[in-house]
């Protein structure tokens, strides 16, 4: 009898713990991204790459061997990911959304022990009950407040807030090498962010150029972000985006009626749907429907870089704020070489060497991984 109580009181204990957020075993606790306390192995080994940028996160981290799984898609929709990391083709897939349902076996069969996933409660849920580890690094929405929370950012808040995905991915991971690597981003994120934010904050409101964010799927250049979602970043290139009211979904709709309205200077066209040359090609073309637009008039439309995974995620979003200020602030940044940069950034973070040539054809957007030069 007294066996069989205490087993019940442990059994009780482990699901208080549970009860909390988080997978119940571990030897640490690390706090993700939405403030979930899971506890974990001291250092994880088998690590399930699932939401958006992780795959990159990781592989920026020097913790690709510890990769077991990745989501289907990430291994061969990226070039540069495949540039960078040939054996990512043979890596073992698993398909994942936000709306995706887990089949738990799939991570139990490949001994996963940590699994970086999307915000979705029913789903993280489910590997708390098996008691798998999971995090989130990458809100499924953005880092996103509202617009008021957004504008009252300093430039020490922004920095800090988007570099805390990286900072918490390497306390997961939990090695020597991942969090000296950690720093050292962090560090080169914190200058990049600074020294932009220092050529246009005293920019008066009749300086920057507005400026719309588009083709956020497809090759609809109307889908677009909700403002708060990007307004600190082309604020802090020295822009002022228009785009949609908050909410709508991750990629809200504007009418064409309401893009002639605003009649951008600016137009970024963003890789999300991978038809981007379309697009700019469509709305460049003699007898467009866009051929009033200001942007399409002085040929102000621009394709966001490409990257190991999308520039504006992951942890590229420093290179993306740099490049973006030479878009659209360009006599401040006369002595900036976007190109230069990624090399550097090739070289330092993903320790790979780009050629000058093959940076400028990152900065232009090339997605079809057959144009790099052998």
């Amino acid at each position: 009898m007294k066996k069989f109580l205490c087993i019940m009181l442990a059994l009780i204990m482990a699901f208080t713990v549970c009860a909390c957020g988080g997978a119940s075993t571990g030897d640490r606790v690390v706090t993700d991204l939405v403030g979930r306390e899971v506890g974990m192995s001291e250092e994880p080994q088998n690590i399930a790459a699932m939401a958006g940028p992780t795959y990159e996160m990781t592989f920026m981290l020097d913790s690709v061997d510890k990769i077991k799984m990745v989501k289907a898609g990430h291994t061969t929709n990226y070039p540069l990911a495949l540039l960078t990391n040939p054996d990512l083709a043979n890596m073992n897939t698993l398909a994942a959304n936000p709306s995706s349902s887990v089949n738990i076996e799939d991570y139990l069969a490949e001994e996963i022990d940590l699994v970086l996933y999307y915000e979705t409660e029913t789903e993280l849920e489910k590997f708390e009950n098996a008691g798998i580890p999971a995090i989130v690094i990458s809100k499924n929405t953005g880092l996103l407040g509202t617009m008021e929370e957004v504008k009252a950012q300093t430039i020490d808040e922004y920095i800090e807030l988007m570099t805390s995905p990286i900072m918490i991915l390497s306390d997961a991971i939990n090695t020597e090498e991942a969090k000296a690597e950690a720093e050292a981003w962090k560090k080169y994120t914190a200058g990049i962010l600074q020294m932009v934010y220092d050529r246009t904050k005293d920019l008066t409101d009749d300086q920057r150029k507005t400026v719309y964010w588009g083709n956020t799927w497809g090759e609809n250049i109307l889908a677009s972000y909700s403002v708060n979602n990007r307004w600190y970043e082309v604020n802090l290139a020295g822009g002022k985006l228009l785009g949609p009211e908050e909410g709508g979904g991750n990629f809200p709709e504007i009418t064409s009626e309401q893009l002639f309205k605003w009649d951008p200077d600016v137009i970024l066209v963003d890789n999300h749907g991978n038809y981007p040359e379309l697009v700019i090609q469509s709305m460049y073309k003699d007898g467009s429907q866009w051929a009033s637009l200001s942007a399409v008039k002085n040929e102000e439309l621009h394709r966001i870089p490409a990257g190991v995974f999308f520039l504006d995620k992951g942890s590229t979003t420093a290179l993306m704020v740099l490049w973006m200020a030479t878009v659209i602030q360009p006599e401040l940044f006369t002595d900036v070489s976007v190109a230069e940069e990624i090399q550097h950034y090739y070289s330092e973070f993903y320790e790979y060497e780009l050629t000058l040539d093959e940076a400028q054809q990152v900065v232009d957007g090339w997605y079809d991984f057959s144009t790099f030069d052998e």
